[in-house]
């Protein structure tokens, strides 16, 4: 091993590359199959410590994903049928194995290094540490900023990388595994197949179970193979169980769970299940199903919920608004969401929405240069918006010192239940309206509910986009809501 100075335990052996250089006759599904199972143990699970055997279906998907004119290779399945073990094994393959385009490279894409390291890169990591003839072959890297298997021979490396955009965009991979497709924005996956352009061969090697919502990766993915518009290069298989097999009925659980039948997944693991996880969980995590709205604030069918109210208006100057402004400089987004009631009654919402990049925080000086133009443009009457004054007072001094009309909502669950709450019913009831912008959509879908005594409050992933467009539309419906109350229900100040 190596410590995060780079300064080597154990030389590597150079002399000579291993008995897989001798398989250059053999296809390369063939070598891949026969390097598994010739130098990759199991490190967890059925199996422990023995070398791997793997499965019909394993092989047939390899038959597959490393035929020629492949790019990438997706097979999102449920829950313990082997995608950790099984990519780590291939990972490790690829790492070891000549590539003809050069020195491999093999990223292992999580949402973090964390969890690319307790998943597929520990896996494989681990076959490396616990096989001699590899371990002997290699230089591992275990520092804190710097894990990676490196061989000196064809100066391979595989290593462990976040789904931070930049970071994704300047690698060179001859084959990469993304982890938990169904978690990941897709973004990531666009990073990753358009870095893997670089060599005349490459392969992105997907895998994951269906995500807690549609904002994600394999979701979009999936839609463009089930409407028959799949990029070229893509194989796709899916294990799921059949939606006309109910829950509990067990003869459906093969169809989604391959590795029943292989032997490395035991049936009672899944009745346990059953009995402790809720329906929708089991289905998405056992069966392999897409379940909507498990953890989303707007509930089942969120996705159509939203656009469902999908129609388009533009608000005649004049109008009397209401604004909603929830305000990130150096991370998060800054969202401002403005409503107007139409002549139907309905009630419209619109988004502005700065991101700060890099290089560059939020601008507020042109943030507040917005609100003046919506001031001058509409009709903004007493406490008409509404703000979190989270971490930009002295903003919201400035705002007020310019006679805007300001309110500022505290950001804690007694004063923000009431909002979400009031905004939840409108769009369910469909009395709220907006033009269909997908960026707003992507806001108001990634928003989790999140119980609290007073009610629920909206909450996100740490991994996921921004929800502040949707805190926006929270704080400028309830300013529509209260707009005949002197006061609201929160004590501001207006300038």
């Amino acid at each position: 091993m190596a410590n995060e100075f780079g300064n080597a335990a154990r030389h590597a052996k150079t002399s000579t590359a291993g008995p897989w250089t001798r398989w250059k006759k053999i296809s390369r599904v063939g070598r891949c199959i026969k390097f598994i199972e010739s130098y990759c143990r199991s490190p967890k699970g059925v199996g422990h410590g023995q070398l791997m055997k793997l499965g019909k279906f394993q092989k047939s998907w390899l038959e597959e994903a490393l035929a020629d004119g492949v790019d990438e290779a997706i097979m999102p399945t449920p829950r313990g049928n082997g995608k950790s073990t099984f990519g780590g094994a291939v990972a490790v393959w690829a790492t070891f194995d000549d590539d003809e385009t050069g020195a491999p490279q093999v990223p292992i894409v999580a949402t973090t290094v964390g969890q690319a390291i307790r998943s597929v890169y520990g896996v494989a990591a681990s076959m490396i540490r616990h096989e001699p003839f590899l371990a002997d072959r290699c230089i591992e890297f275990t520092g804190i900023a710097t894990p990676r298997v490196y061989v000196p021979r064809t100066e391979a490396s595989m290593f462990p990388v976040s789904q931070e955009i930049a970071g994704l965009q300047g690698l060179d991979p001859s084959f990469a595994v993304i982890d938990e497709l169904g978690f990941l924005l897709p973004e990531v996956r666009t990073a990753l197949t358009t870095a893997a352009g670089k060599r005349s061969r490459s392969l992105i090697w997907g895998t994951g179970t269906p995500g807690l919502d549609r904002i994600n990766a394999l979701w979009l993915l999936r839609e463009q193979v089930f409407k028959g518009e799949a990029p070229p290069g893509l194989v796709y298989r899916e294990y799921a169980v059949p939606e006309d097999f109910a829950v509990e009925d067990r003869r459906g659980w093969p169809i989604g769970n391959p590795a029943l039948a292989e032997g490395f997944l035991r049936e009672s693991a899944l009745v346990k299940d059953l009995g402790s996880i809720s329906r929708a969980l089991f289905e998405i995590f056992r069966m392999g199903r897409w379940v909507e709205g498990t953890t989303s604030w707007l509930g089942n069918g969120a996705l159509a919920k939203w656009r469902a109210l999908t129609d388009p208006w533009e608000i005649p100057k004049g109008t009397r608004i209401y604004v909603g402004m929830d305000a990130g400089i150096v991370s998060d987004a800054t969202a401002i969401v403005i409503v107007a009631e139409r002549p139907d009654g309905r009630v419209h919402a619109k988004l502005k929405l700065w991101q700060p990049t890099e290089e560059d925080s939020v601008d507020m000086e042109e943030v507040k240069d917005y609100l003046g133009e919506l001031a001058v443009h509409y009709k903004l009457g007493p406490e008409s918006i509404g703000v979190d004054p989270s971490y930009i007072r002295s903003i919201v001094m400035d705002m007020e010192r310019a006679g805007l009309p300001v309110i500022t909502v505290p950001n804690g669950a007694a004063h923000m239940a009431p909002i979400v709450g009031d905004v939840r019913a409108a769009i369910i009831n469909g009395t709220l309206t907006h033009d269909g912008d997908r960026v707003f959509e992507r806001h108001i879908l990634n928003a989790r509910a999140k119980e609290r005594p007073q009610g629920m409050v909206l909450a996100k992933d740490k991994a996921r986009s921004p929800i502040d467009a949707a805190i926006g539309l929270g704080l400028a419906y309830d300013r529509y809501r209260h707009k005949k109350k002197a006061a609201g229900v929160f004590v501001g100040s207006v300038g």
